[in-house]
């Protein structure tokens, strides 16, 4: 998983974008390959509004001139397209009121955590369909960075592999790290029952 964050003028993200096709093509990562997975960090010059995109990238543009400069096109997964289209609304200049993440709960749950070969137990401080936010120590992990949630006691819990949005330095030594769920499997089916539980408990929105 490659992991990048960019800024773009609005006629960069616009020319670039295919709503179409979900396809957008990106002036950076160009020493990637075709096939490989990405995590863009995106923003708009201008405009507070900032996305995190996935994709795989289908084209590679290795060498350019100043009209085709050299990056890479990203097929945009499903669960990307939304905020792209945010992301092209406020690239046009239009008033957008955007929420990139889906309403969640507030819901500490001890989870066991894989990172770099490292195991520690953390809790998450909210939950959603699509992730959870949660507390982390030591040093921050890198957008893009792959983890793998235990998410339950037991010789054969399930484990989700989720993948790092955001990451947030706080006072007193306090990081966040916000994750997207990969809904795959008997994870993904245990990872909503989990959130689904959380509701049905009345857990208080975040």
């Amino acid at each position: 998983m490659h992991s990048v964050s960019v800024n773009l003028e609005p006629a960069q993200f616009l020319t670039g974008y295919r709503a179409e096709s979900g396809s957008l093509f990106v002036p950076a990562l160009s020493e990637s390959r075709v096939g490989d997975e990405v995590a863009l960090r995106l923003g708009i010059y201008g405009q507070t509004i900032r996305a995190t995109l996935f994709g795989k990238v289908s084209l590679v543009r290795r060498v350019g001139r100043p009209a085709l400069p050299p990056g890479v096109e990203l097929q945009l997964d499903r669960g990307s397209l939304a905020a792209a289209g945010f992301l092209a609304a406020a690239a046009r200049g239009e008033p957008v009121s955007f929420r990139e993440r889906a309403p969640r709960y507030v819901v500490a749950r001890r989870l066991v955590v894989e990172h770099g070969g490292n195991l520690f137990e953390t809790a998450s401080v909210n939950v959603s369909e699509g992730g959870c936010a949660i507390g982390w120590p030591g040093a921050l992990p890198l957008v893009g960075d792959v983890v793998a949630l235990k998410l339950r006691s037991g010789p054969f819990p399930p484990t989700a592999r989720a993948i790092v949005c955001w990451n947030q330095a706080g006072g007193a030594g306090e990081r966040t790290v916000g994750l997207r769920v990969v809904m795959q499997g008997r994870a993904g089916r245990a990872w909503r029952a989990l959130v689904a539980e959380a509701a049905r408990r009345g857990a208080r929105a975040a």
